[in-house]
C-alpha cells in the first residue's frame, strides 16, 4: 500500500515521510540500502526562532551532500531534517541536542523547545526507524541478507586538531561488527573503497582510525538480525570547503560516481561468493 507522499512504479517506492524527516527511493532489486542519516539541513519553522546556530554553523556539523552521493542508486534513504533537530545516530534519550554536551560543546538553542516541540521531533525520529526496519525486513524476506551502506562525512580540520595530520579519505568503523561472520564482506568493502580515484587526492582507506562505528544506527540495526551487515563509512570532506559549506562540483561528482560504482561492485562480489 502506498503511503501519503509516496509514488509507486512496479516494485519501486519513492517519496518522503509525511512528517518530513527523510526521503527515499527503493526498488528492492538487490539486498542493500545506502543511507545518509546526517545529510539533512531542514529545521522546522517553529524551531528556527529558538536556534542559537545559523544555517552555516549547522552545516559544519551536518554531512553535507552525502544525500547526493547516494541518490541514483536503486535503494537509498536520506535524512531531510538537520541533526541539530534530532540525531538519528543517537539513542532516543540522547537524540535531542538540548544541552551543549550533546552537540560537541556548542549551544544549539538560545531558547529551549517546548515539550510538545520535542515530542514532534522524536515522532520523526521514531518514524525513520520504523520505516528502515520495514524496508530491511522486505529485503531479508527476499534475499536472506541485507547490507546497509551507512554513509557519513567528517570535518578534516577537527581531526587535525586532535593530532591526526593526514585523516583518511575513507574510514570504516567495525567495532560493532561480527568479524567472524562478515570478515570477507568487510575486507572486500575496504578494497572497493581504495579503488575510488579522486582528482588530485590520494585515496587512503582506514579501519577504526578516526571513527569506530559504535553509534546508535549501527548498534540498533545489527541487533535486529544477524543477517544484517551495517558498514559505517566515513568520508572526509575533501569534496567541499567544510568551513564555508560549499561543495567542489567536480570532486563531488567523481566521488558520487566512484562510490555508487563500488557499492554495486561490492554487492556483486558478495553474490559471486554465494553470500546471497
Amino acid at each position: 500500500m502506498v503511503k501519503p507522499g509516496e509514488k509507486q512504479h512496479d516494485n519501486i517506492i519513492q517519496g518522503a515521510d509525511p512528517l518530513g524527516g527523510f526521503a527515499y527511493h527503493l526498488d528492492f532489486s538487490l539486498p542493500y540500502i545506502a543511507v545518509a542519516i546526517h545529510t539533512g539541513h531542514h529545521v522546522r519553522e517553529e524551531l528556527l526562532p529558538l536556534m542559537a546556530l545559523d544555517s552555516d554553523q549547522r552545516k559544519f556539523e551536518e554531512d553535507t551532500a552525502t544525500d547526493l552521493l547516494i541518490k541514483g542508486l536503486g535503494n537509498a534513504v536520506w535524512a531531510l531534517e538537520s541533526r541539530a533537530v534530532y540525531d538519528l545516530n543517537r539513542s532516543k534519550g540522547m537524540a535531542l541536542p538540548l544541552t551543549p554536551e550533546k552537540f560537541w560543546g556548542t549551544r544549539v538553542y538560545k531558547t529551549l523547545p517546548t515539550p510538545e516541540m520535542n515530542r514532534r521531533s522524536l515522532k520523526s525520529y521514531e518514524s525513520f526507524y520504523r520505516f528502515i526496519k520495514t524496508c530491511i525486513a522486505s529485503i531479508l524476506d527476499r534475499f536472506g541478507i541485507c547490507i546497509i551502506y551507512d554513509i557519513h562525512s567528517y570535518n578534516i580540520s577537527r581531526q587535525q586538531a586532535k593530532g591526526i595530520k593526514s585523516p583518511p579519505v575513507f574510514n570504516l568503523g567495525t567495532a560493532l561488527l561480527d568479524k567472524s561472520k562478515w570478515k570477507n564482506a568487510i575486507e572486500l568493502w575496504l578494497e572497493q573503497l581504495g579503488a575510488i580515484s579522486l582528482p588530485g587526492i590520494k585515496t587512503r582507506v582506514a579501519e577504526n582510525h578516526v571513527f569506530l562505528g559504535k553509534a546508535e544506527f549501527c548498534r540498533r540495526l545489527c541487533s535486529l538480525d544477524d543477517r544484517i551487515l551495517v558498514l559505517p563509512t566515513e568520508i572526509s570532506k575533501v569534496y567541499m570547503d567544510e568551513i564555508k559549506g560549499a561543495v567542489y562540483p567536480d570532486v563531488l561528482l567523481t566521488m558520487k560516481n566512484g562510490l555508487q560504482k563500488v557499492i554495486l561492485s561490492h554487492i556483486q562480489l558478495l553474490k559471486n561468493k554465494n553470500l546471497f
